[in-house]
């Protein structure tokens, strides 16, 4: 019985060899596409068969950005010129009693001479800004109602303040606090004088020639008593009134006024401080 070969002696062989040869050439292509195309690491060349959605960016060359600043007319950085020339570094401002912060308290145990505290055209540039300055003033009796005014002010970032020192006890309690103060060679005593009484008026005539002491300099003075608490920044408002030259307040519970504008004083009762005024006048400075 016959029996039908379909492929002739030979052939299967052929085929064989033929598959292994298309495969391979199929194979090698893959890989060289892969080595052009595909971010896989050195160390492992066949990593192209891991099929990922996020390959990870190529590795750049580490580059020298000191030698790219040629925008700004040099080649290398400044830390490198200095120490190319041996100049050495900037170092820190030394800070004193006009540069340093408020309740930044100062370094060491000596007190500064108490000329150092004298009214300066020095210490108000350094507290002033927008030329305006605000002032207070207290002997050691008020020492609580002035770290409460500088608290108050500071939480509100008002730092253009100094505080005048009526007895050497308070001047140095408020500079060992980081309080900006200077002397106003008042001599007064460092108890509470009293309302009504003698001293009582002195502090007040004080308060004038405070005033006096720092118009000169040619600042823009904001005079308040230690016995209060800002709530709010004041110097915004009272900016709006650049026409006026002396903005008060008195002791009227009663507004005039439903709005922020300025009060009517006509309508105000300033008969305390008339009285004070004219006490004032009576008495010896």
């Amino acid at each position: 019985m016959a029996s039908c070969n379909p492929f002739p002696e030979g052939k299967p062989l052929f085929l064989v060899i033929y598959a292994t040869v298309v495969a391979g050439i199929v194979f090698s292509t893959l890989f060289i596409l892969s080595t052009v195309y595909s971010p896989a690491s050195d160390a492992n060349p066949l990593s192209f068969l891991h099929f990922s959605s996020s390959a990870a960016p190529p590795r750049l060359p580490d580059i020298d950005f000191t030698r790219l600043r040629k925008g700004n007319g040099s080649s290398e950085s400044e830390a490198n010129r200095n120490a190319t020339a041996n100049i050495p570094p900037p170092t820190a401002k030394p800070r004193n009693m006009f540069t340093r912060d408020i309740w930044d308290a100062p370094v060491g145990t000596k007190m500064p001479e108490l000329k150092s505290f004298q009214l300066t055209k020095e210490m108000l540039e350094h507290r002033a800004k927008e030329n305006v300055i605000v002032v207070t003033f207290g002997n050691y009796a008020y020492m609580d109602f002035i770290f409460t005014w500088v608290k108050h002010l500071t939480d509100l970032n008002v730092y253009n303040l100094l505080v005048g020192a009526m007895d050497t006890k308070i001047l140095e309690a408020l500079y060992w606090k980081g309080i900006p103060v200077f002397d106003m060679g008042s001599n007064m005593d460092t108890v509470d004088a009293g309302w009504g009484s003698p001293k009582f008026h002195k502090m007040g005539r004080e308060k004038v020639f405070l005033i006096n002491a720092l118009l000169p300099f040619g600042y823009e003075v904001l005079m308040c008593d230690t016995d209060m608490v800002w709530l709010k920044n004041p110097l915004p408002y009272l900016a709006r009134f650049p026409e006026a030259d002396v903005l008060t307040s008195s002791d009227q519970v009663i507004p005039t006024v439903t709005d922020d504008s300025l009060e009517v004083w006509q309508q105000g009762n300033f008969e305390e401080i008339v009285m004070f005024s004219k006490e004032m006048d009576c008495e010896n400075p």
